[in-house]
C-alpha cells in the first residue's frame, strides 16, 4: 500500500484518527504557509523582511535544513502585495552558469539562448526592464541556494553590478543552508558580499516554541494538547534539538506506536523508548 508525503498510507491515518480522533494527521512534513506555526524567531524574520522590502537590494537567509526557512519564505511572499512586487522564484537551481540562466529565462518568458552570454543580456536586460517600469517591483527570489557554486552566484555578482549600483531596479532573496555562507566567502564574491543589506540566520526552536508547537499541531486536529505530556514534550525536544522537522517525526512516530499499544496518552517514560529505539535518534544526546 502507498505512503502519502507524510509517510502513512490511508490505513494507517484511518487507524490513527480512529484512535485519537484527529479531524486530520498532524505533524505533517508539508503544510500551507498560511497554516504554519510560527515561532519567536520566524515571527522576528518576517518583522525583518518587511522593513528590508522598503530599502530593496539584496538579503541573505540562512539556517540548518529542517528549522523552517522555505515555509518562512512561502509565507513572506505569500503576503507580499502584488499591487507593489513582481516575485520571481524558480522552482529549480542547476548549478551551472548557463542552466541557471536559462532557469531564469523561463520564469521570465524569455526565449531560450544557446551561448551563456545572450542569456546572461536578456536576463540582465529584462529584469533592469521590470525595475525601470512603473509597475511592481521585481524581487528574485532563490531557496535552497546552497546548491549554487561559487560560478553561479558570480553570475548573480554580474546581474546585480555596475549601473545597478546606483539603483535596486530589483532585489533578491538569497537562502539556504549555512553552506552557502561558506560559498559566499569565495574572494571573487566580494563585491556580490557588499551587496547584501540584510541577514538573518534561523535557528533551531527553544524549549517553549518546541511546546508551542507540538499544541499548535494537535489543536490543528482537534485534539487535547494533553495527548503529550510536558515531560514527553521535553524529550522530543531535546532529541530533535528544536529542528521542527524532527520534531514532527518524533512525535508521529510516537503517536503511531501509542496507538499500536493502546494508549490514549504519551508520558515522558514512552517518549524516552520511542526516541532511544528511533534509528534515525538513538545517538542523539539527550534522547537516553
Amino acid at each position: 500500500m502507498s505512503a502519502d508525503h507524510d509517510g502513512l498510507t490511508r490505513h494507517q491515518k484511518l487507524r490513527l484518527r480512529g484512535h485519537f480522533g484527529f479531524t486530520k494527521a498532524p505533524f505533517s512534513k508539508y503544510m500551507w504557509s498560511a497554516s504554519m506555526y510560527d515561532s519567536s524567531g520566524q515571527r522576528d524574520l518576517l518583522a525583518g523582511l518587511q522593513m528590508w522590502l522598503e530599502l530593496k537590494g539584496i538579503t541573505l537567509l540562512t539556517g540548518p535544513s529542517g528549522v523552517g526557512k522555505s515555509i518562512t519564505l512561502r509565507r513572506f511572499v505569500k503576503e507580499l502585495d502584488e499591487a507593489r512586487y513582481h516575485v520571481v522564484a524558480p522552482t529549480t537551481l542547476p548549478s551551472t552558469p548557463n542552466g541557471f540562466l536559462r532557469s531564469l529565462s523561463r520564469e521570465l518568458g524569455l526565449p531560450m539562448r544557446q551561448h551563456t552570454a545572450d542569456l546572461f543580456d536578456q536576463v540582465r536586460a529584462r529584469l533592469v526592464e521590470l525595475g525601470k517600469a512603473q509597475g511592481p517591483h521585481p524581487i528574485l527570489v532563490l531557496d535552497d541556494a546552497e546548491g549554487l557554486r561559487a560560478p553561479v552566484m558570480d553570475v548573480l555578482r554580474r546581474l546585480t553590478a555596475s549601473e545597478l549600483d546606483e539603483q535596486d531596479h530589483f532585489s533578491v532573496v538569497l537562502a539556504g543552508t549555512d553552506e552557502l555562507l561558506h560559498t559566499l566567502q569565495v574572494p571573487t564574491l566580494a563585491p556580490l558580499r557588499s551587496r547584501i543589506g540584510f541577514t538573518w540566520q534561523l535557528r533551531p526552536y527553544g524549549l517553549e516554541d518546541a511546546r508551542q508547537y507540538v499544541a499548535y499541531q494537535l489543536q490543528r486536529a482537534s485534539v487535547d494538547a494533553r495527548v503529550f505530556s510536558d515531560e514527553a514534550v521535553k524529550r522530543i525536544f531535546q532529541a530533535s534539538r528544536g529542528y521542527p522537522r524532527s520534531i514532527n517525526q518524533l512525535a508521529l512516530q510516537a503517536l503511531i506506536q501509542a496507538a499500536i499499544a493502546g494508549l490514549d496518552t504519551i508520558d515522558g517514560d514512552f517518549m524516552q523508548r520511542v526516541c532511544k529505539s528511533h534509528p534515525l535518534y538513538q545517538s542523539v544526546q539527550g534522547a537516553a
